[in-house]
């Protein structure tokens, strides 16, 4: 079918829905047209056609002709410039009805899984001030917002990007969905850079010095890490800062700087100095103290963490006898969650400090049946001597994969070992459906359910844990 306007053509279009992702969605004559990264069901808009493809098209809203009946107005001033808290102009039940119809389209549609078992999503408990990790840049090119203040420098900006122009921030003052500290580590940060001139980097030609703020704070203990990223080597700059910091905010018991000089604009670095305090912080989950490092990674959502891992737990159904590996294990939260409900559980990360803080986490517990190995699960999965790994072959597989999912090569050495249950956690759905195709392809496994948790409310992603259980009709041996 060929489309029914041109590239720049103007039209005026109804928004039907959100596609997976958070495009909008309308149609001209059964022909598709997204929104990338915009539009609110029901709304008219004027917009244009700016790519036309065989199927379908995209088009930019110039202009909201009428409100939606369903939006409401959100209550962060940068909604319309971050483009974070995508859904923040909708009801919260909304929002979970929209996710939750995207989930069952993309196992349908993308899968072709018609009969499997898809949950009602697990809402958030807090909507707010639920993550407990933020990451803030720096920028030269300051992105002005309506009613900005004039009164702040054009070139100089801590905040967050715009989605279109990554050499670009806006400079915030909070942000609703971080910790409550957010506010006044901005401010005090903000304050100490421009009076002593510390340049912001820009990515065009790879100058200046500060390039992140990113925060971390310990929900269930109140401790706080500042981890301030930069690209040359100069705590002695930082050290006044990091004073400021723990005199003003007495919950504030890490300091760091990490040093990086990739051209990227990743927070980690090969030089973590400390600051002030200790090089790391604590949190819980359950009954669990997790120890967390700068680089280490620890679910977004600790509230919602205990809700997702004890999901995990009903779909494992751990018995003594089992062994579990857990691959992209992180600090070793969800491995230890499990640990004492089976006989061994075996952790696979290739972030050194996250291996190093899984297996002081496991001491910390008095957990002695988990342990930790460092391998890079794109090439060298079998880090163990095969003796020692053949002693270990699972029983179950967790998988808790980079948004990006398994690699192939992955893939094929899960379905060499052949493990009877693999829980499959995802923050992208579509990857995961991409990759379940995979194992139960031969009819080799079946996906038993599909359970959608939501981790990150306002925002278009979900995270999604599905059950597969290797057909009786197969066996290891």
């Amino acid at each position: 079918m060929s489309a029914p306007f041109k590239r720049n053509q103007v039209l005026e279009l109804t928004v039907e829905d959100l596609a997976f992702g958070g495009q909008g969605i309308a149609r001209l004559n059964d022909f598709v047209i997204f929104f990338p990264r915009s539009g609110t069901p029901g709304q008219r808009v004027k917009v244009r056609i700016k790519r036309v493809k065989e199927n379908y098209a995209e088009a930019q809203i110039e202009s909201v002709l009428e409100k939606s009946p369903l939006e409401i107005t959100a209550p962060c001033p940068y909604f319309n410039y971050c483009g974070g808290c995508r859904f923040q102009n909708l009801p919260y039940e909304q929002q979970i009805k929209f996710l939750e119809r995207q989930v069952v389209e993309l196992y349908r549609h993308l899968g072709g899984y018609r009969d499997v078992r898809i949950e009602p999503i697990i809402p958030a408990d807090e909507i707010f001030r639920y993550r407990n990790k933020m990451e803030f840049a720096f920028s030269d090119k300051r992105w002005l917002v309506e009613n900005d203040d004039l009164s702040r420098p054009i070139d100089f900006a801590l905040g967050l990007r715009t989605p279109d122009n990554y050499y670009k921030a806006i400079d915030i003052d909070d942000c609703l969905i971080a910790p409550p500290e957010t506010a006044e580590i901005i401010r005090i940060v903000r304050e100490y850079a421009r009076y002593n001139n510390l340049t912001p980097y820009n990515h065009r030609n790879h100058s200046g010095y500060l390039r992140h703020l990113v925060l971390r704070k310990g929900i269930f203990t109140d401790q706080i890490m500042v981890n301030l990223v930069t690209s040359a080597d100069t705590p002695e700059v930082l050290e006044p800062l990091a004073h400021n910091l723990t005199q003003n905010l007495q919950n504030i018991t890490s300091v760091v700087n990490t040093v990086t000089d990739n051209v990227c604009g990743t927070t980690t670095g090969k030089v973590i100095r400390l600051l002030a305090g200790q090089a790391f912080i604590t949190d819980r989950i359950g009954d669990l103290t997790m120890k967390i490092s700068p680089a280490s990674f620890f679910q977004t959502n600790t509230r919602m963490a205990i809700k997702l891992y004890s999901v995990i737990k009903q779909f494992a159904r751990p018995e003594p006898h089992h062994i579990i590996w857990d691959l992209f294990c992180g600090t070793g939260s969800i491995a230890l969650f499990l640990a004492n409900d089976c006989r061994q559980v075996v952790g696979f990360e290739v972030v050194a400090d996250a291996v190093a803080d899984a297996q002081e986490n496991a001491q910390l517990n008095a957990i002695e049946n988990a342990s930790f190995i460092g391998a890079n699960l794109e090439r060298d999965f079998f880090a163990m001597p095969n003796s020692e790994l053949n002693s270990l072959m699972p029983d179950i597989i967790i998988v808790d994969p980079p948004r990006t999912g398994l690699t192939p090569q992955l893939i094929t050495t899960m379905l060499q070992i052949l493990p009877s249950r693999i829980i499959y956690v995802s923050c992208n759905p579509a990857t995961q459906v991409r990759d379940l195709q995979k194992f139960t392809a031969d009819n080799l496994y079946q996906i038993i359910k599909v359970q959608p948790i939501d981790l990150f409310p306002h925002t278009p992603h979900i995270e999604t844990v599905a059950l597969l259980e290797r057909n009786s009709t197969f066996n290891c041996t």
